[in-house]
């Protein structure tokens, strides 16, 4: 069976170049890309081999943790497509061992373990410098196989089961974003090396985290092994060992429970209360408020926003990579955030859909609209915000530093809700339709959604460059301005825009209410 399980994977990876012609080329063409890139990546790795042991570290441990990162997440997003689903054999009365073994060895017939095996034996090179380092690389190499290939059979597993029934194109952004976060920093640092600041804590502090992390301690190992730290290569070693095991006890657990699953019928919840609706009361402006409130906390398209947001601190890693110092780097993803928060809203109405006639039909006042819908992002935002840059504060080393980032972000949050209520009613465009998956956007949104978007983030930034000046001046020193002035900026500034938006955006619904509705339809 195991080998039948294996010819079929052959098989499945032939045909993938035996469809049309357009198809063909196009794997073929990426495979090749794919192989170039691996090459490359290892032959840099393999240049390390008489580097500074704490270069080679650096890059070999943050570079191996991306590649891991990106064989758990990725698949997740893609499992829906996965063709090794083990659903897909429930029916022909294979035994847990047999599928579990065999779909696990056929895992390894792939470009991507095909991919992590290479940049595995490159990283032997690198730390083939004497028998003890070379001989934990070699184990190193094995353990960072078979966990790629654990990672990518159980995170195609699970996003199987997670996103089932979605078409695998609506997968297309959640991938390219983790894409790009994690490749961004791996191809900077393979690019130039020697832009490492050897003496800078903060670099090794992020590579001694991540070589405690089930994704990056298998490649540490043999760094460590290298440097002369046996004890901790060990530890670390034990940590991968006990990776793969878990890894492998997952895998088990998932196989045995998709052939005996009963799909389950959608169960019906019960509410007691109206939830939202009662707390805020019946009034209009309670009423959308709670509505709001009740999209953020279970419409799906909603709840992905949050996904763009999590991962916006990991901009600090090229920027580190790149020379800049690791402190001021945190001073970058709070302002960051708050500039994206404030722009999230921005198409809002085009998510009612059809849904808007009820704002349009109830005769409520318009800046009752505006307003709240923008009540989770205030309530929600301004605590998270304060409390980020009390965060980015103590690791930039010095709270001076904390009234600056409040000012700046708030001018971002704030401003960027103030213009959302105005682009929201003024410049709507197709988006995602309720019920279809959060990723799924239409064909073509037109020159819109191009306009909106640009004049939101423009707008957004202007709305911080006041704040943002007295902030800089202040943090190197050309001079002082009184904390009050530099908060009064920035508030004043956010909460201006904030007010003249929702008055604006309310006489804009006012007036175009039917327009909205007409163009809700369209999407």
């Amino acid at each position: 069976m195991v080998a039948q399980l294996l010819r079929l994977r052959a098989d499945l990876l032939a045909g993938e170049v035996r469809g049309g012609a357009r198809r063909s080329v196009a794997v073929v063409l990426g495979s090749l890309v794919a192989l170039v890139a691996v090459l490359w990546a290892a032959s840099v790795l393999g240049g390390l081999r008489t580097a500074d042991p704490l270069v080679a570290r650096s890059v070999v441990v943050l570079v191996g943790t991306a590649v891991a990162l990106g064989c758990t997440l990725i698949p997740f997003a893609l499992g829906v497509a996965d063709q090794l689903d083990p659903r897909r054999f429930t029916a022909f009365g294979i035994g847990q061992r047999d599928l579990a073994v065999g779909l696990g060895l056929a895992g390894l017939l792939g470009i991507p373990v095909v991919a992590v095996a290479v940049l595995a034996v490159a990283q032997v090179v690198t730390w083939s410098r004497g028998a003890g380092p070379a001989l934990m690389a070699v184990v190193a190499a094995v353990l960072v196989l078979a966990t790629a290939a654990l990672l990518i059979r159980v995170g195609s597993t699970l996003g199987a089961l997670a996103f089932a029934g979605h078409r695998p194109r609506e997968a297309t952004w959640p991938v390219v974003l983790v894409g790009i976060v994690l490749v961004v920093p791996s191809v900077a640092l393979l690019l130039r090396p020697d832009w490492l600041d050897l003496a800078a804590p903060g670099l090794q502090r992020l590579t001694d985290v991540a070589g405690w992390t089930p994704w990056g301690a298998a490649w540490a190992v043999p760094a460590d092994a290298a440097a002369g730290h046996v004890g901790t290569a060990v530890a670390r070693l034990l940590v991968a060992l006990v990776v793969v095991g878990l890894l492998g006890l997952a895998w088990w657990a998932l196989v045995g429970r998709v052939l005996v699953a009963v799909p389950h019928p959608d169960r019906v919840h019960r509410h007691r209360t109206l939830g939202w609706f009662d707390r805020l009361g019946a009034t209009p402006f309670g009423a959308v408020a709670a509505r709001a409130l009740t999209y953020w906390t279970r419409d799906p398209r909603y709840r992905s926003s949050y996904l763009i947001l999590v991962f916006v601190p990991l901009v600090v890693l090229p920027l580190g990579i790149a020379g800049v110092p690791w402190a001021w780097t945190a001073l970058v993803p709070l302002p960051l955030m708050a500039l994206i928060a404030g722009f999230l809203p921005h198409n809002d109405v085009s998510y009612d859909n059809t849904a808007v006639w009820l704002h349009v039909a109830s005769g409520a006042p318009g800046w009752t609209d505006r307003l709240g819908r923008l009540v989770p992002l205030i309530v929600v935002g301004v605590p998270l915000l304060v409390a980020g840059a009390a965060v980015s504060a103590a690791l930039y080393g010095d709270m001076d530093a904390f009234p600056l980032l409040v000012a700046v972000s708030a001018s971002g949050l704030l401003g960027g809700l103030g213009l959302s209520s105005i682009v929201s009613v003024a410049l709507p465009y197709p988006t995602v339709r309720p019920g279809d998956h959060p990723f799924h956007q239409p064909q073509a949104a037109g020159a819109t959604a191009t306009f909106a978007q640009t004049l939101m983030v423009v707008g957004t930034v202007l709305c911080m460059v006041p704040a943002g000046w007295f902030a800089v001046r202040a943090l190197i020193g050309a001079e002082h301005p009184s904390t009050a002035l530099v908060l009064g900026v920035g508030i004043g500034v956010g909460v201006v825009v904030l007010v003249i938006g929702v008055a604006v955006g309310g006489a804009v619904f006012d007036r175009r209410g039917p327009d909205l509705l007409a163009a809700a339809q369209r999407n």
